[in-house]
């Protein structure tokens, strides 16, 4: 899931980076579901995220990752989205 508040700057690049290392794992059809905390404040407490823009994975245990800012480092973003490709 990724969360983002509108087109603000750095939601803007989140999507962009995204996109990019999503496609450098040869991932480019999926797609992240994602949340708009302008329309939907409420999912703040739902997921605890406290700032945007996040990245939050879930795995099959329900344990939840976040990844918080405009996902500029592409080492750390990989290496978040690197199980993805397993």
């Amino acid at each position: 899931m990724l969360f983002v508040t509108g087109s603000a700057p750095r939601s803007r690049r989140a999507r962009k980076n995204l996109a990019a290392a999503l496609k450098s794992l040869g991932l480019d059809s999926v797609k992240a579901m994602e949340i708009d905390l302008i329309d939907r404040p409420e999912k703040t407490v739902t997921y605890s995220v406290f700032a945007t823009p996040a990245l939050l994975r879930m795995d099959e245990a329900g344990e939840m990752r976040v990844l918080y800012g405009d996902l500029s480092d592409e080492s750390k973003l990989l290496e978040f989205l690197r199980d993805l490709v397993d």
